[in-house]
């Protein structure tokens, strides 16, 4: 039980004092269990604040079969009670001054007390303290119940007679019933908006921290660029492009988080992938080098994580990369970029139609890398390669259960 439903509810039936041998008409009670029934199913779901109130409003009249009813909020700068909702009112009566939170007023005084306060015959014995929304209405007949939060009482929850009526215990306990109900609500879902305005903050606060990291990657890989335009040796070069390329896959995927509609921990890697094969053509130019890539890539099928889709990226960047500067020796080909889920894992498949190369070929250290990566996220990597017959990667990483 919610801080705001325990405190409600202690504080209305606290002074509460009933007859050992008093009793309760049965058609009130159906009347008053079905009210609270239908009060339930209102809450059921997503609903608003908004709608919490008007089902609360609505199931108070009803249980105590009372013509008018209201919720009071406290507006704190001026302490003036405030209508957030109401029954038998009329709309005009939303947001309609109800008087100040004091003594002389009946729902002012159940807020600075946080007890439930009954007045027979308000006008009578409150006089000049009677709020015009009262008079107006010829109200006879008030009961009012504090709602109460951890801040302390806030609220009212108001029902009200145009004729004299008798106030029991069965009124108050069953308005003690609807009051912390409703104080539990209205608690969880401002708990709920303050943790969804927090986790907008840090999502926004995240992005930023994206849109800087994908720019020092962008920064980072044209200063590599540099250096190795710089130098004159043919291995330092291919270390420059070497790191140049695993910086290119991590910008590529900042890039495709930063075009997401919203922040996620989990990315479609067809998406992803599709988006990183798009950038290929002038990363490695591929016109230049008389070099086809074509696609064949399944998108919407799953969801990985960020870093299961960074080291798959990571990897197929690698093996385009290696077919680039070793499969043609100069000559037209083709590369073929493929992705399917199955029942059990994704695989990715990265082909092309070169020289090939002996299956007792040493590899190198991107090949190295690529194979310590795939394991690092339970995946398998495998080659079929023959001279002269082209070489086809085959990735497999294992989907989660």
């Amino acid at each position: 039980m919610s801080f705001a439903r325990r405190a409600t509810w202690a504080a209305s039936i606290r002074d509460l004092q009933f007859a050992e041998n008093a009793t309760v008409p049965v058609a009130s009670l159906l009347r008053q269990r079905n009210a609270l029934a239908v009060m339930h199913d209102a809450f059921q779901g997503e609903c608003s604040i908004a709608r919490l109130l008007d089902a609360a409003v609505q199931c108070a009249a009803t249980g105590c079969d009372a013509p008018m009813a209201k919720v009071l909020e406290l507006r704190r700068p001026d302490n003036v009670l405030i209508v957030k909702a109401q029954v038998g009112l009329g709309e005009s009566a939303i947001g309609r001054d109800a008087g100040t939170a004091e003594a002389g007023n009946p729902p002012g005084q159940a807020l600075i007390t946080a007890r439930p306060v009954v007045v027979a015959d308000v006008v009578k014995e409150r006089g000049d303290s009677v709020p015009d929304i009262l008079r107006e209405r010829s109200i006879v007949t008030t009961i009012n119940l504090p709602l109460i939060a951890a801040e302390g009482a806030y609220g009212i929850l108001e029902v009200d007679y145009d004729q004299p009526h008798e106030i029991d215990a069965s009124h108050v306990s069953f308005l003690a019933s609807v009051a912390a109900i409703l104080a539990d609500g209205i608690e969880s879902r401002q708990q709920r908006a303050a943790l969804i305005e927090d986790r907008d903050a840090k999502v926004t606060l995240l992005r930023e921290q994206q849109h800087r990291i994908r720019n020092n990657f962008q920064m980072i890989a044209a200063l590599l660029a540099q250096k190795a335009m710089k130098s004159q040796d043919p291995s330092v070069q291919k270390a420059y492009h070497d790191v140049e390329r695993r910086v290119f896959a991590m910008a590529l995927l900042y890039d495709h988080l930063l075009g997401l509609g919203e922040h996620g921990e989990s990315v479609d890697p067809g998406v992803y992938l599709e988006s990183m094969c798009a950038s290929f053509d002038d990363f490695y130019d591929f016109a230049g080098h008389h070099i086809t890539l074509v696609r064949s890539i399944e998108q919407g099928a799953i969801m990985l994580g960020i870093d299961t889709c960074t080291a798959i990226g990571t990897v197929v960047n690698e093996l385009v990369a290696n077919a680039v500067e070793h499969a043609f020796n100069g000559a037209a080909g083709e590369i073929h970029v493929s992705a399917h889920r199955t029942a059990q894992a994704l695989i990715v498949e990265v082909r092309d139609n070169g020289r090939g190369y002996a299956a007792d070929a040493s590899e190198g250290t991107g090949l190295a890398t690529a194979r310590r990566l795939i394991g690092s996220i339970g995946g398998e990597l495998a080659v079929e390669t023959q001279t002269g017959a082209g070489t086809k990667w085959l990735l497999s990483v294992t989907l989660p259960a």
